[in-house]
């Protein structure tokens, strides 16, 4: 299986996984007889939040930070999906910018 593929299943699932918080919140939601918008929104609300949060798992997980040398020094740069020279020239980049933050 290539990155590519390996990608595409991880981005189906987290979907399916917001899919089916949204569900539940709307099964848990049905008996209360809610006007349709309000339903509407709790649901999508509740899988908008799932999905960003599933997310960024997957990108603290799959990402690589760069962090400035400099002592003091807070700026970073994340990146994901990088070969050996993007990620070398990113290196380079966080090590070597102009403003440095205290």
């Amino acid at each position: 299986m290539t990155k590519q593929q390996r990608r595409r299943i991880v981005a189906l699932l987290e979907i399916g996984v917001a899919i089916a918080a949204g569900a539940a919140i709307s099964f848990r939601l049905a008996p209360y007889g809610l006007p349709f918008f309000l339903h509407a929104a709790c649901v999508l609300g509740t899988a908008c939040a799932v999905l960003s949060a599933l997310l960024n798992i997957e990108q603290t997980w799959t990402g690589t930070t760069h962090r400035c040398t400099a002592p003091g020094c807070d700026f970073r740069v994340r990146i994901q999906h990088a070969d050996a020279g993007e990620n070398r020239r990113w290196q380079e980049a966080a090590a070597d910018h102009p403003f440095h933050t205290a």
